[in-house]
């Protein structure tokens, strides 16, 4: 099963750089007008999107996850929820690409593709929009994190370092910044740029700005004692999204580990190479993006390959760790941490 599961995946990827264009072209001849309506801009986003679909389909598929295709057209909905994007468009598009699957898979394949295009496709139909804001009143510290994300906005970062500041020196802990206003904030960015409230620029200065001001708070965190436990924070090879990482190993260090983090698309064999130089206590690995999930169960597969590695421990986090429980199992991993406060118990209960 598990060799029929790598073939269709193989096959499918092999497609993402033909398929688009045969798939838009059918989807001109079906509506004309939709042709009418593209210019050059609508063109190469419907490729990119249909690239993806593929990319998305070949992870799932991969990892026998439907779960992990049904969130991302659940997330393509609540994308194109506020543009001027008919959903009878989207679901052609769906179809079309099902359709052109059949005719280039192998049939002893293509069963799998289609029960998992035609899950999805009524998981998209019946999903309702409702994405709530990451900034809740369960938040203990709502108001400071509104205020922050408000500054950053408004590309204030200056005003924004000072408030985290002041806040720190009311009393704030470290761990409760990073918790209900680092992290918070950095969600409900994601939030506002899905539902086209905010620039893909915006949401760029919103993290440089963040992890800018992290770094300001690092004389508070580096305690310079002799830490005897060690972790190595890391990213899948592909990865680009780095601040959870980044905010995972300052809240290790925060509890008396020696953490070192590698930062994003980090090498394999640069990894493997920094594990036998540091020797760390425990390995943490950070996936955002579903399609980087093949990198992250080749990393893992290195790591416990390398005799003098396989009792090492290993823990993953990111958000396709969050759509499906038992996810962190198939990459290989010892655990799987929803959030920073859950890796660093669940760090020691292995290294206690």
């Amino acid at each position: 099963m598990e060799t029929q599961l790598k073939n269709i995946s193989k096959q499918i990827k092999d497609l993402k750089s033909t398929l688009p264009q045969v798939v838009l072209e059918k989807h001109f001849e079906l509506n004309p007008k939709l042709k009418e309506r593209y210019n050059q801009f609508h063109i190469e986003n419907y490729l990119n999107d249909t690239s993806y679909h593929l990319t998305f389909l070949a992870e799932a598929i991969l990892l026998d996850e439907q779960e992990l295709f049904n969130q991302y057209l659940a997330w393509l909905k609540q994308f194109f929820d506020n543009l001027p994007v008919p959903e009878e468009d989207l679901i052609q598009n769906f179809l079309l690409v099902k359709e052109n699957l059949r005719e280039r898979i192998d049939g002893n394949y293509f069963s799998k593709i289609e029960q998992f295009w035609n899950n999805a496709i009524q998981f998209f139909k019946d999903y309702k929009v409702d994405v709530p804001s990451f900034i809740n009143d369960d938040n203990p510290y709502k108001d400071l994190a509104e205020k922050y994300l408000n500054l950053l906005l408004d590309a204030n970062k200056t005003e924004a370092l000072d408030l985290i500041l002041k806040a720190y020196y009311s009393g704030i802990t470290l761990k409760e910044l990073y918790l209900n206003v680092f992290q918070v904030t950095q969600k409900e960015t994601g939030r506002l740029w899905q539902l086209n409230k905010i620039s893909v620029a915006q949401e760029h200065y919103i993290t440089a700005a963040t992890q800018l001001i992290i770094s300001q708070l690092y004389p508070f965190l580096f305690s310079g004692l002799n830490k005897k436990r060690k972790i190595l924070v890391t990213c899948a090879q592909g990865e680009l999204h780095e601040i959870g990482a980044r905010m995972i190993a300052d809240f290790f260090e925060m509890d008396g580990w020696n953490s070192y983090f590698l930062g994003a698309n980090t090498p394999i064999n640069s990894l493997i190479s920094s594990i036998n130089k540091i020797k760390p206590d425990l390995v943490a690995i950070s996936t955002t993006m579903t399609f980087n999930l093949s990198s992250t169960s080749f990393i893992i597969e290195k790591i416990k390959s390398d005799n003098s590695l396989n009792n090492l421990k290993i823990i993953v986090g990111g958000y396709p760790f969050l759509i499906s429980e038992n996810l962190w199992k198939k990459v290989g991993a010892d655990g799987f941490a929803p959030n920073a406060e859950n890796a660093l118990q669940l760090a020691n209960e292995f290294v206690n």
